[in-house]
Formats: C-alpha cells, structure tokens, sequence
C-alpha cells in the first residue's frame, strides 16, 4: 500500500514539473514571438527634450493640441521623395494632423502631390495647395477650420505670382493691385482667432553674410498684416535659418528641396494659447523650432 502511495506521489509530482515546464516554454515563445513583431515596427526618434509629451498626451487621452503639417512641393530626387513621404506617414499616424499644407508652385500637378497619393494615412487629410501663376491671382484660397476648443482658425492661401511681377514692374502691375485688394477684403471678413497666410514666396531674404535682409515686399505687405491680426506667414525659405519675427508677425519657412541642411517638412501644434513649430528631418528627428501667441482680433 505505501508503494502504491508513493509512486502516486512521484506521478503526481512529474505531472507537475510537466506541467510547469509546458508553462514556462510557451511563455518563453509568446516573448521572443512579440520582440519579433516590436523589432519589426518602424520606429520614430522623438526627443524627449524638445518634441511634444506624446506619453502624457496618450495617457490624458486627446491632446489639446491640434496638429497639421506643411511642406515644400517641388522635385526632389526619388530616394529623398520616398524617405521625407515615409516619414510624413509616420508623424501622421502618431500625430493624426488634420490637414496639410502643400507649398508648391505648379499646386496640385507636382510630383510631391501625385507620389503622396500611394501612401494611405497621406489621403486621410485634405491637402491645400499653392500655386505660382504668370497672371492674375487664381491660385488664392480661404479654409476656416474650427479647432476643438472653441477657436477658429484660417489659412488664406495667396498666389505670389504677381508678388514677382510687382517687383519686376512696380509702376505697372494691375495684377498685384488686384492681389492686394483680394488679401484685405479677404482678411477684412475673417472671424477667426488664428489667421495664417501662405505662399510660395518668402518675403526675407539672405544678404551675401547670409543675414537676414527684408525685402520692399514685406513692408508693404506687413502693414496689412498689423492691420488685420495676422498671426504668421508660411512660405518656402530662403535662409538657412527658417523662423524670423518682425512687428510680432511671425514668418516660418518650410525647407525646400534644394535646402539640404534642413531637408524635412514643418509639423504645427496649435492650442488655445500659442502655435508650436517643430521641423521634422528625413530621418524622423522632431525638434522645436518656433512658437507664437496670438496678435488679437479684428482690425486695427
């Protein structure tokens, strides 16, 4: 009987080393099998120092920031496309910008445009689009977005093309009378609490010490853009530094292709006290760039 006892014992003693050996395998494998899948994810540098508090933005659950990107259309060669593409994707799928600013010369028929169509979180968000004419202004928009906090803001998108020819032809140039009338109507009716004009062309430029010079342009231009609580004008750049103020008139380039020290695009955070600035680089670096507060509403 004590024989039967015992070897009952030592049975049940190796169904449970059995057991807890089963146990600790397939644990095991569950490990390896999910640092396979992490190792395998794309994975985005975000410097903890400068970049956005993404960890407490997901633990508070919607930032209060909201977020959209802007760009330098253009030709670029097609592994550089491909790299500054990929990592729009990415910032956007952590991110979820809203929208994105394309800052082009021939709008929407650049090759920038047509390669984004192939990346799908690039599709989600409209893309608003400058452009460059010869002639008249036709490439002139106003989008209000409403931002979660009760604030509007407006993006008013002007063709600089008779921004050009007015500097070619001063004493003669209807078109860019016509611009100038078509920017202040527009601004004149605008209720919003953020106002943000774009176009391709930066209005300072770089002296031979590349320092940064105003152009003829921008005096006139700020003067309406004092009058109307203009909070920033957005451009492509033309320094090598892409963040200048002046007046309280914030003016921020996004790096154009040939630029190659600062060859990414711009991601903006707004909330309801300022706008953020970070450049993001080809290779998925965020740093802060740039922030500004409100000028006010309404006109002077």
């Amino acid at each position: 009987m004590n024989g039967d006892a015992s070897s009952a014992h030592h049975h049940g003693r190796a169904k449970e080393v059995s057991w807890l050996r089963t146990f600790l395998t397939q644990a095991a494998l569950c490990f390896f099998l999910f640092a396979a899948f992490k190792i395998g994810e794309p994975q985005i540098e975000v410097p903890l120092s400068t970049a956005p508090d993404l960890g407490s933005v997901r633990s508070l659950g919607p930032s209060t920031d909201f977020y959209f990107l802007s760009v330098a259309g253009g030709s670029r060669p097609i592994e550089s496309q491909s790299r500054l593409l990929n990592q729009m994707e990415m910032i956007a799928k952590v991110y979820k910008p809203k929208f994105v600013l394309n800052i082009a010369q021939v709008g929407e028929e650049g090759p920038l445009w047509y390669n984004a169509t192939l990346y799908p979180e690039l599709l989600k968000m409209p893309w608003y689009t400058t452009t460059v004419s010869k002639g008249r202004g036709i490439g002139n928009f106003m989008k209000k977005i409403e931002l979660p906090y009760e604030q509007v803001l407006a993006i008013i998108g002007i063709d600089t093309g008779p921004f050009q020819n007015f500097l070619q032809n001063e004493l003669n140039n209807t078109d860019f009378k016509e611009q100038m009338n078509w920017l202040r109507q527009t601004l004149a009716i605008t209720t919003a609490d953020w106002r943000i004009v774009v176009g391709f062309n930066p209005l300072v430029i770089c002296n031979k010490q590349n320092n940064k010079e105003a152009t003829k342009l921008q005096g006139i231009l700020q003067d309406i853009f004092l009058r109307y609580r203009v909070n920033a004008y957005l451009s492509t750049n033309e320094c090598s530094s892409c963040f200048y103020s002046d007046r309280g008139i914030s003016y921020i380039e996004t790096p154009k292709p040939t630029d190659k020290l600062h060859n990414g695009f711009l991601l903006h955070g707004v909330n309801p006290l300022d706008i953020k600035t970070y450049l993001v680089d080809s290779e998925g670096r965020i740093e802060l760039k740039y922030s500004f507060t409100q000028q006010g509403r309404g006109p002077i």
